[in-house]
């Protein structure tokens, strides 16, 4: 994964885990000193560097093994499916399988019934099953108009409802949920919610409709939550979740091991207790991966975080060891909010005029009132030259929004650090240009002003186009689907690209990611029989370049390049042993829908067999 994309027969590793030699067999084996171990892979077996994802939530995602009979997923499509605790049928129709979860007796009145990971984009309600009669059906309006509606009729009313959206962006409650949030409080929603760009629909206006938007938006609900629900510690004591769920957390540490990751970024640390958490994860003696962490913008100026790497440097120091706690250096911003959620920021209306989902969405909205506001948000950490910024954004005009405010900021202070576009869904081929512009030093900003070149990249989130691309056409229209995760307006402008999950939104596999990357296949929903492609012959990868996008890519988009992503003298070994290569799948080789079925064989930190830990 050199800048050749060179085969090498052979690698040698010192006692410190860094690359002493790579090359053909006999020039490595020439170059061994007395006591050295030669480890032969098998028949048709490869070595590659570590996989990295460059953008997850860790702690979510670990904590779907805690709550897995509150998870609502639907069903992936088969050639990604893993076992679940739900069947697949009964995900098709969602808000009754709420009603089954149980409660401890215990449990006080206030106590919230929890769904996770809910998605109306890809999932149907069936208001009969609920007793909901056609003419009711018709009155209330769709689950979107009116979720608390179809809460209090398929779930129950007694205890409060708390329904999280797949996305992250959205939730649903019903009126026992705002009672206990509202009780005692002089103003409903609190001004938090507003404040930081949330709202409960319609408008903070009561009465409300059982719609949150935003993170702000459903934070006092989390806050709600008793403590015999984790994810209320999430925020509350992170570190403490980790260790009383240390043992229900090792599958899915596991899972992401076998997958091939050796590196991990966290794009959301909401303050120190979850970068403490996470750093206290990393640095356990048997954890399998390293970890970057990237702030949320508003908590690092809350707390004053500044921002850190790594505690020793394999370059700077021939006895250090890279750590598995990579430090938290990145800040990040949402410029808006999710695709499928109906809150991504868009040029032009999402394309349902008066019924499905996201109708009457409009052009989705922003989290921010204009550019400026977000050039006002991160003014002072851009000129300390110390953070690398990431910008969450979705929408096309999200994605504007953010190379304007970018130039705005360049203009005033050039950053040394590399920024990174989280997942730049909705793609134009202006848009790209206008971002190949800006790295190059060629954009003119709405100022009139020429920007200084600004080593700006993008990661995609790819299963867009597998699990959400058929409801997309429907959503965004036919055009606008086909250049979702526009890898080849990327290619025509020059801008670097990786794939990543934002687990919990995509399971976290590599693999999985070339594959889709590479086939740009998707599925209908709810019956998953139903497939076709999404912008293919335009915006599909090669293997290398998808290849590339989960090591080199990411490595260089975090800063981690100097030490991963590929294998060459005076870097780190991490490494991935694969059973097959994915080098000999793609047009007149392999069928590359087979790529998925690849097996992990192993995966090596600093020299050293990650299997091997208890």
């Amino acid at each position: 994964m050199d800048d050749q994309m060179s085969v090498a027969e052979a690698v040698s590793v010192d006692e410190h885990g860094r690359i002493l030699k790579v090359g053909t067999e006999q020039a490595v084996r020439d170059s061994l000193g007395v006591g050295a171990k030669v480890v032969q892979l098998e028949a048709g077996q490869v070595l590659m560097p570590g996989f990295i994802d460059p953008h997850l939530h860790l702690l979510p995602t670990l904590l779907q093994s805690v709550l897995e009979s509150h998870n609502l997923a639907p069903c992936l499509p088969g050639p990604y499916r893993v076992p679940t605790a739900t069947s697949c049928e009964s995900r098709a129709d969602v808000l009754s399988t709420l009603a089954s979860i149980k409660l401890s007796p215990q449990a006080p009145k206030d106590e919230f019934v929890l769904g996770m990971n809910l998605d109306p984009s890809r999932q149907v309600f069936d208001p009969l099953k609920c007793g909901i009669t056609a003419k009711e059906a018709a009155s209330a309006g769709g689950f979107m108009d009116n979720p608390k509606f179809y809460i209090e009729r398929c779930v129950r009313t007694d205890r409060p409802v708390l329904i999280l959206d797949q996305s992250g962006h959205l939730a649903y409650v019903n009126q026992k949920a705002i009672d206990v949030v509202c009780a005692g409080q002089s103003q409903c929603p609190p001004a938090s919610v507003s404040g930081g760009g949330g709202e409960w629909g319609p408008n903070n206006k009561a009465p409300f409709s059982g719609l949150l938007k935003e993170s702000s938006g459903y934070a006092p609900f989390m806050a709600a939550l008793q403590k015999s629900l984790p994810l209320a510690q999430l925020k509350s004591d992170p570190k403490a979740l980790l260790e009383v769920y240390e043992k229900e957390l090792k599958p899915g540490i596991q899972a992401m091991r076998d997958a091939g990751l050796t590196t991990i970024a966290d794009g959301g640390l909401a303050g120190m207790s979850q970068v403490n958490a996470v750093k206290a994860l990393a640095e356990q003696e048997h954890f399998p991966m390293r970890v970057t962490g990237v702030v949320t913008y508003d908590t690092a100026k809350a707390e004053g975080i500044q921002p850190t790497g790594p505690a020793c440097d394999p370059l700077q120091d021939a006895t250090c060891k890279l750590p598995k706690w990579l430090g938290a250096g990145g800040l990040k911003l949402w410029v808006d909010g999710s695709t499928q959620g109906c809150t991504a920021k868009l040029a032009t209306p999402y394309s349902y005029a008066k019924t499905g989902h996201c109708a009457d969405a409009g052009e989705g909205r922003a989290d921010f009132e204009n550019t400026q506001a977000i050039v006002n948000a991160l003014s002072a950490p851009w000129k300390t030259k110390g953070w690398r910024v990431q910008l969450h954004a979705n929408g096309n005009d999200a994605n504007q929004w953010a190379i304007d405010a970018f130039a705005q900021l360049q203009q005033t202070a050039k950053n040394p650090h590399r920024v990174l576009f989280i997942h730049n869904t909705v793609g134009q081929a202006q848009l790209s240009k206008n971002l190949g512009d800006l790295i190059k030093g060629t954009y003119i900003a709405p100022n009139g002003q020429k920007t200084p070149a600004l080593d700006a990249r993008v990661t995609h989130l790819i299963g867009h186009v597998a699990y959400w691309g058929h409801a997309f056409r429907g959503m965004l229209g036919e055009e606008a689907a086909n250049n979702l995760d526009p890898v080849g307006f990327d290619r025509d402008q020059g801008i670097p690209f990786s794939f990543h999950s934002d687990s919990m939104v995509t399971p976290p596999r590599p693999l999985w990611f070339v594959e889709q990357a590479v086939t740009r296949r998707t599925w209908a929903y709810p019956l998953l029989q139903e497939s076709g492609t999404l912008g293919l012959e335009k915006h599909a990868a090669t293997v290398e370049e998808a290849l590339r996008a989960i090591t080199i890519e990411p490595a260089r988009q975090h800063e981690l390049d100097g030490w991963l992503g590929s294998i060459e003298q005076g870097k780190v070994a991490d490494f991935v042993v694969l059973g097959d290569n994915p080098l000999d799948y793609g047009p007149q080789k392999k069928d590359p829908t087979q790529i998925h079925k690849i097996p992990v064989v192993e995966t090596y930190l600093s020299g050293k067999p990650t299997s091997k830990n208890p």
